[in-house]
């Protein structure tokens, strides 16, 4: 009976042991030399992606991993018509035995598409093969989740904002018209309409799982009579993130405090507000793509000075009235990268 008690604990403790070890074994360095740049990078990305094909983790240093499968094309100037031989070994790290070295000779990488493939499993064949455990799965699917799970995002986009300038009848003559008194005369005046390039500049803090918030600068060019102003804006985004496989959609909620005020208005409205959505599509491990639309408005009118005040001449030929009452808002596009650091 004791015998049996203690059998099971080092049967538990073997079993333990065997899935560290396979889980361990999951691991490979690849590593090589050749004689052209052509050959090296040809031969390193097929049998990194035969490993990843076959379940393997490829690393990125050697002391990460538990084998080293390592790779030699030189010219070959044999009998035969071959122009080139790999020689390829397969390393243990953990004391630098080598299990497994063998030579292939070919011509022409076109050759080896066919070939790729058997010479990989050929060298690993010493390899316990890795099992797909719920574990191994598990850890494959936190790899593949880490651009959508940082706790810090920095981004960065390119926007092409389209301002409305939506005329307000306030003082105007007939409520669309700019007039002089003592000649009678009208100038009639409409909407604006401004489309100018742009900018973003932020950090995206992500609090929790489906909540994150975002300080930004926001810079876009010109105003309605200058193209060389620039409108500078600081930024406040709080964002509600829904994350699928390969995408993320995050609507939010958006507040802006101008900066900079072009000196063609003589009052401007204090804050924006807006929603907006952002597309987000996996770019790296820590990084991502997106796309971003949002829609802002004022809630006080953006109010010009009138622009006949102002001739170089000194004439006033519509001098009423002497400001212009507009309603603003703007929908902004935008295309962008961010990349995370710290994972949550």
């Amino acid at each position: 009976m004791v015998n049996k008690a203690l059998f099971f604990p080092v049967l538990l403790l073997v079993a333990a042991s065997s899935f560290a070890q396979d889980m361990q074994n999951r691991y490979l360095f690849i590593e090589g030399t050749a004689s052209t740049a052509e050959h090296l990078w040809y031969f390193q990305s097929n049998f990194s992606m035969e490993a990843d094909g076959a379940g393997y983790v490829v690393t990125k240093s050697k002391r990460e991993a538990a084998h080293t499968l390592q790779f030699n094309v030189a010219p070959y100037d044999g009998p035969d018509a071959y122009q080139y031989v790999i020689t390829i070994s397969l390393f243990r790290n953990e004391d630098d035995y080598r299990l497994i070295t063998f030579d292939f000779f070919f011509t022409t990488l076109e050759d080896m598409y066919q070939h790729n493939r058997v010479l990989f499993l050929n060298a690993t064949v010493s390899i316990p093969i890795p099992h797909l455990t719920q574990d191994y799965l598990l850890a494959q699917e936190q790899l593949n989740s880490q651009w959508k799970n940082k706790w810090i995002y920095f981004r960065g986009s390119f926007d092409y904002p389209i301002t409305f300038y939506l005329l307000q009848d306030t003082g105007l003559k007939g409520g669309a018209g700019l007039y002089n008194t003592s000649s009678s005369s009208v100038a009639p005046i409409d909407h604006e309409i401004m489309v100018m390039p742009g900018a973003t500049l932020g950090a995206e803090f992500h609090l929790l799982n489906y909540l994150s918030l975002e300080l930004n600068l926001h810079l876009s060019m010109g105003d309605t009579r200058n193209n060389l102003f620039v409108n500078l804006a600081a930024g406040f985004e709080l964002k509600f993130p829904v994350k699928f496989q390969n995408i993320m959609l995050v609507p939010y909620g958006v507040f802006s405090y101008p900066l900079t005020v072009s000196p063609i208005f003589s009052e401007f409205p204090r804050f924006a507000t807006g929603l907006g959505v952002q597309l987000c599509a996996k770019a790296s491990n820590r990084s991502a793509f997106f796309v971003d639309v949002k829609y802002m408005f004022f809630f006080t009118d953006a109010v010009m000075h009138n622009p006949y005040l102002d001739f170089p001449s000194g004439q006033q030929l519509f001098p009423e009235p002497p400001v212009i009452h507009y309603k603003r808002s703007y929908l902004g596009i935008g295309l962008g990268y961010k990349i995370g650091i710290l994972d949550r």
